[in-house]
């Protein structure tokens, strides 16, 4: 998600995903962290996003169309490594005329060798849509300027069906540690988890019908964290069971204590999110 259409931009974002909630208790949130009240804007999004036999995908890399405002747009974006439990892409967002893909931009990006024949041969086609409300937040503070967006909607494909309830923070300038300070602060007043699954992969497991708890078993203490927010999400069910499996494999005892017997229930316990991430950003920073 670009604030304003770019180029090139590296896309930095912390992700929440949430129950029962709505705009308006996001900005109660939001005045409970910052102490002011901080104006939002809605818009309604519909996306297409396209691929060629799931190789888009395998490769990292998303190539959606939007219609918003009246107006529409190319998006691609490229995954890059995680780092300190944010997801990073790197973006191109363009202005289009139609719904239709422009070729012509599409082969003068610096796509993966293996996505340049694809485009090259017109050979994608749209595989999955979404539609969702959007409700922005634009928090400037401490020399960090921060786009909060909440998503409520769901992601289509093949005949089913996911929603999509989740709060992201995008830094556009600042420091890092200020987008996670504050992605912390706003998820202690939310019943949240750390979000690790984007759109595009929601779209890509209801296309292959792929359950999150089939995927091979962690073997990283992040990966078990991964694991714990897919088991979190609606995608899985959510899956308890999974969730407590994960939660013990992350081996912090106290987390464990203090969070199991909620989790047991299916709720999402107080504090959890922050817990998530931050345990997320120290696994990350023993790896570097």
């Amino acid at each position: 998600m670009n604030w304003a259409p770019t180029p090139d931009t590296i896309e930095l974002e912390l992700k929440l995903g949430l129950r029962d909630c709505d705009p308006s208790r996001a900005s109660d949130a939001l005045y409970s962290v910052l102490g002011r009240v901080i104006p939002r804007q809605t818009a309604l999004l519909q996306n297409v996003y396209f691929d060629h036999k799931g190789l888009l995908h395998r490769a990292g890399v998303a190539i959606r169309t939007r219609f918003v405002n009246e107006s529409r747009e190319m998006t691609v974006k490229i995954r890059e490594p995680d780092e300190r439990g944010l997801s990073q892409r790197r973006e191109w967002n363009f202005p289009i005329d139609t719904p239709s893909l422009d070729y012509v931009l599409l082969e003068s990006l610096d796509l993966p060798a293996s996505v340049v024949p694809v485009i090259q041969d017109r050979l994608l086609d749209a595989v999955f849509q979404n539609a969702f409300e959007r409700t922005d937040w634009h928090v400037t503070q401490n020399n960090c300027d921060v786009i909060m967006s909440l998503d409520l909607g769901s992601v289509r494909a093949s005949g089913l069906e996911s929603q999509v309830s989740e709060l992201e923070f995008e830094l556009f300038s600042g420091d890092i540690e200020q987008l996670i300070s504050l992605g912390c602060e706003v998820s202690e007043h939310l019943p949240a988890f750390m979000g690790v699954i984007s759109k595009a992969e929601r779209g890509d497991r209801l296309i292959r019908n792929a359950d999150p708890m089939d995927d091979p078993i962690p073997f990283t203490k992040e990966l078990w964290l991964h694991r714990l927010s897919r088991a979190l999400d609606p995608l899985s069910g959510p899956a308890p069971e999974e969730a407590i499996r994960a939660l013990q494999a992350v081996g912090d005892q106290e987390a464990i204590a203090r969070y199991s017997n909620g989790l047991k229930r299916g709720e999402l316990p107080e504090g959890l999110a922050r817990w998530m991430i931050m345990q997320s950003v120290e696994s990350m920073n023993a790896a570097n």
